[in-house]
This record gives structure tokens, sequence and C-alpha cells, in this order.
């Protein structure tokens, strides 16, 4: 087992082949809600609002390609009745893994066993149709089209889940997709009859033999006030999270689905007195291996998605 030392961003400074935990400085942080609080702003700053009068029907084209379609008379009370009026459309267009990282939106699915493991997505969407405030519904009535520049047969529709801390992980549905190629381009397209989180994706496969991986920060930061990502090289839109926080104090792929010899980026972000921290260590994975990153670096928002973006 190896440990890599990095004292900021991308500079390793050291390695060990010891797998005795070091002591690292203690670093001054602000509560542990400043990084939720952060995440959530980012999702509220890229919410989108549409009107369309439901009676008519009509579609809205979100500021990444997405497009939503209300079919005429396409939307119902609780009770049945046909919604007549204006409804409002919220949307928020999620499609690099910057915009993940900033919105703590990770790419994990859920497996029959109920393990996570991760996903390669072709777009993440939150839609919610409302009237005066009061969420409505649909019987096949609602069409959304995600764009795509190269489609993917592989992929499948997922449900995004929120748990009690606001974390999400994605579940597979039954529901059908459309692989559709027009003047415009080419998307995925499939009927939504629920509001939250979709994610259309598949599980990334690799055959290799696989391991669990541990990743350690400096003293003071846990699964509380920062996250740890994943990158997989050569996968622009999988970004896998670090969900575990050990007792021995590691952030943890618990699952052993890590591939062995496989090129990632670890990527840890921490709010540091307000500031927006990071680090990023790239990576080819051993067995059972272990790195420490020592220290972050502040970074701007912009900043730090276009370097996430630019990885392999």
């Amino acid at each position: 087992m190896k440990k890599i030392i990095i004292s900021s961003a991308l500079v390793v400074i050291g390695l060990t082949t010891a797998c005795k935990k070091e002591v690292v400085p203690n670093p001054t942080t602000n509560s542990s809600t400043d990084l939720k609080d952060f995440h959530s702003s980012k999702v509220n700053q890229l919410k989108q609002n549409f009107t369309v009068d439901a009676t008519l029907g009509g579609t809205i084209t979100g500021n990444k390609g997405t497009k939503v379609t209300i079919l005429p008379n396409g939307l119902k009370w609780s009770n049945g009745q046909t919604v007549t009026g204006y409804v409002n459309i919220e949307l928020v267009e999620i499609y690099d893994r910057g915009t993940m990282v900033l919105t703590d939106k990770p790419t994990m699915g859920i497996l029959p066993n109920g393990d996570l493991a991760p996903l390669v997505s072709g777009g993440e969407y939150y839609l919610k149709i409302t009237q005066n405030g009061t969420a409505l519904n649909t019987n096949n009535g609602v069409y959304v089209q995600v764009p795509t520049a190269n489609p993917d047969t592989a992929m499948q529709l997922f449900d995004g889940i929120l748990d009690a801390n606001a974390n999400l992980t994605w579940d597979l549905t039954t529901d059908s997709i459309n692989f559709n190629q027009d003047s415009l381009g080419s998307n995925y397209g499939f009927f939504d009859d629920a509001w939250g989180w979709t994610n259309v994706d598949r599980f990334y496969d690799d055959p290799r033999p696989k391991t669990t991986i541990k990743v350690q920060l400096p003293n003071g930061f846990d699964n509380t006030n920062a996250n740890v990502l994943i990158t997989y090289d050569g996968e622009p839109t999988a970004l896998a999270s670090m969900d575990v926080f050990t007792t021995d104090g590691y952030f943890s792929e618990h699952y052993g689905l890590i591939p062995i010899g496989l090129e990632i980026h670890v990527i840890a972000i921490a709010m540091i007195d307000g500031q927006l921290n990071y680090a990023i260590l790239p990576q080819t994975v051993d067995a059972d291996e272990i790195m420490m990153i020592a220290s972050f670096s502040p970074i701007s928002e912009a900043a730090l998605v276009a370097l996430i973006n630019e990885l392999p």
C-alpha cells in the first residue's frame, strides 16, 4: 500500500510505502453546515423558471438545451381534474462534472444489492411543474429531450433519491428512452411523470480486478465539512463519491469497485473561513491504496469548474 502526500492543489511532495496514519496540521474551518449551504446555493443559482399555458401546451428550452414539452391538456390535479391556465416550470440542468462537484450531484447508482456504483451520465436535470405553488400531476403529458452529441444506446433513466442529509444517489427506472436525431442534433427523449431529479446514465463498466481505496484529509476535515470525489480518466461525465467516512479517519469507496490500474483524479473540496478550497490528486489505482491530501488551496468557483472539466 502506498500513501501520496500533497501540500497543495496538484503538487505531490512525498511518497511512502507505510500505511500508518500521519498527523497533519489542524486547519481552521467553518461549521459543518457551510459546505452544504454552499452546494444548496449553487443549485438555486442554476434554477430556471418558465411559464406555459397548460391548455394549449408548449415547449421550453433550458440554457443547456434540455427541452420540456407539455402536451395540450397534459397536466392534472391530484383529483384527476385537467389543469387549465398558466403553469410554472422549474428546471435545473447539470451536464458537466465541474458543476456536479459544485452542486454535490455525483453519479452514483444503486445496484440491486443496495451497493453504490459509478455511473456515466448523459445529463442530470431537476424538473418541477406547479400552479400557484402546488405541484401538478401528469399521465404521459410531459415529454423531455436531453441533448447529446454522441447518443449511447446503453443509456437508461435513473431517478434521484435524496436521503435525510440531502445526499443524492440514482435509482434505475423501468422507463424507456427514445434516441432521436433531427436537424437540431441528437437527444434522448422520454416521458417524465414524476418531479425531482432525473439522470440519463449507464453503469460504468471495466473488466479489470477491483479494489477499495481510501483518502485521508487534514485533521479537522471529515464527511461533515468536506467532500471527496473521483473522476475516471476518459469518462468526462462520471463522478464517483467517496461516500463513507471510516472510524479510523478515512474517506472510503467501501464497496471494492475501483478497477486496479485505472487512471483517476481524486478531488477534495471544503469551505475554509467562507472560501472555497480544493485539492486534486492524479493517481493510478493500486490494490488497497491509501492516499493522503495534506492541505487545501483556495480557488474561485469558475476556476474550479474549468479545472475539473479539463481533467482527462
